[in-house]
């Protein structure tokens, strides 16, 4: 078994309890429908009553009041473990988590960590969170990305929907209601709230896969529009109008569909058709900074930490729609997050891949072009390189025992990867240069800290230099956004061709 370890493998003991308000609960999709469970807060982290997760997921509880123990079973899987302790035993491997589950009003209280990586075990399914929707989905189901946005003027309104992955909405009204059906299992929706106006009065979740928009008392009739953004995104335009009223302009129209590329234009083309996916089937997309960490700030504004969120996303859609890939992002909303929990995202999911996304920044406007980078081998001494080859070290188990666990240190996870980091960075390069301007140094090594304990192949990817006023104004546009997560998806869908060919 591998575990990788920033510095040491700990088992929290007994911690304060500290509880605040409840915050908004936490729905799970599963194949079986929708359940929302209600969220306790403990020491600031956002709790679930382990009861609650088992009703909606068919798991049995069972205590041992002998050991203090407490196993979870599933279809004849289990997992055993201790409150108050952060490692659990889940079908006879040890399972590492950030918080310990936790006795709360004498029940057993655990993180949506525990969800995704111990019961996924369990139910022998996949498990994603979407932190920002507060939603599991349980399973290959089809939960597109759902955000959106309101124009309002004194006798329209405009409500914009971007759909990812690529989802066909259909609009129907209903008495003084508008409801959004979505082609898929349930929506992740971040949904704005509405200001005070004639025309909308609130937009809420609606049942299944469905918004609901809630019209005013000026509300008389909709036009409804649908603009495919790309492969992998669709743009639903409402326009709610009053008596007479003409429909809102958009502020950002959807960019034409663009023309098919010339012979020998250097576009790879349509995306190859790949088998269905064996052991190559997690990738972790790093959107750069967020929160208070901006990053880099273009001369006109324009913010380091935007810009990475939307290609993420525009890359995350593609991956999904195209290759059925489980993706996840670091970050899937404006929040500050350090170097090492980003890698460790990576590596507690069991990642393929990661690829950090970030835009460049230098003293000289002039500068510009994309830039690769891979981890530069001499931030690891000898020494370092040496504990790849340390035996396996034994760690006690639950139940008793003992058992070897293989141990990496976070300062040398990445270095068994160099090689093959190397060779998808050489790749995105070469997709890269077919639809945008590269760096005369396109791909370089550097000791970038996101990539050190990443336990899988690995790449930094600079997408441009927002200190030139051009490649501002390219960076936020969306066709020139389109263009690079197209090249990255295509080096990943090269790299993963190249990891399942046959070996001859």
């Amino acid at each position: 078994m591998l575990l990788c370890v920033a510095l040491t493998l700990a088992v929290a003991g007994t911690a304060p309890v500290a509880q605040g308000p409840s915050p908004a609960p936490i729905t799970i999709v599963s194949p079986q429908g929708r359940r929302s469970l209600t969220v306790t807060t403990v020491n600031g982290g956002d709790y679930l009553s382990l009861d609650d997760v088992a009703a909606a997921l068919g798991l049995t509880l069972r205590d041992d009041r002998v050991t203090g123990t407490t196993t979870v079973a599933a279809g004849g899987r289990s997992a055993v473990l201790t409150p108050e302790r952060n490692v659990v035993s889940a079908q006879g491997r040890l399972v590492s988590l950030a918080a310990p589950p936790l006795r709360q009003d004498g029940r057993l209280v655990v993180t949506p960590e525990f969800v995704t990586r111990v019961v996924g075990v369990l139910l022998d399914r996949r498990v994603d969170f979407r932190r920002a929707g507060r939603l599991f989905v349980i399973g290959d189901l089809r939960v597109p990305r759902v955000v959106v946005r309101g124009e309002f003027a004194a006798s329209a309104a405009q409500v914009t929907f971007e759909i990812a992955p690529a989802t066909e909405p259909t609009v129907t009204r209903t008495g003084s209601e508008l409801v959004v059906t979505f082609a898929a299992d349930a929506v992740d929706a971040a949904v704005p709230t509405v200001p005070a106006n004639p025309l909308l009065q609130g937009i809420r979740q609606g049942d299944g896969a469905s918004l609901v928009l809630a019209t005013g008392p000026r509300f008389q009739s909709h036009r409804a529009t649908v603009q495919p953004i790309d492969a992998g995104t669709t743009r639903l335009v409402i326009d709610l109008l009053a008596a007479g009223a003409e429909t809102l302009t958009p502020a950002a129209p959807a960019p034409p569909p663009p023309a098919p590329p010339a012979a020998g234009a250097g576009d790879p083309g349509p995306a190859p058709s790949l088998p269905p996916p064996g052991g190559f089937r997690t990738i972790v997309i790093d959107p750069g900074h967020g929160g208070e960490a901006n990053g880099t700030e273009g001369p006109g504004g324009t913010l380091e930490k935007t810009v990475t969120l939307q290609v993420s996303r525009r890359l995350k859609a593609l991956l999904e729609g195209r290759l059925g890939l489980r993706v996840i992002l670091t970050r899937e909303d404006d929040r500050t997050l350090d170097q090492d929990a980003r890698a460790a995202i990576g590596n507690n999911n069991r990642a393929d891949l990661f690829v950090s996304i970030h835009a460049n920044a230098a003293v000289r406007p002039t500068v510009k072009g994309a830039e690769v980078y891979y981890l530069s081998v001499d931030r690891a001494s000898l020494e370092s390189r040496r504990a790849i080859q340390q035996p396996d070290e034994p760690l006690p188990q639950l139940g008793g025992g003992t058992r070897a666990i293989e141990l990496i240190l976070w300062e040398t996870a990445q270095l068994r990867h160099l090689e093959q980091s190397a060779t998808f960075a050489a790749l995105i390069e070469s997709a890269l240069r077919g639809k945008v301007e590269m760096s005369p140094r396109p791909v370089q090594q550097a000791p970038f800290r996101v990539l050190v304990g990443a336990n899988m192949p690995a790449v930094l990817v600079e997408i441009g230099y927002l200190s030139n006023p051009d490649e501002e104004k390219a960076l936020t546009s969306a066709a020139h956004q389109d263009k690079v997560a197209l090249a990255v998806f295509e080096a990943i869908a090269a790299f993963r061709g190249r990891l399942e060919k046959p070996a001859q």
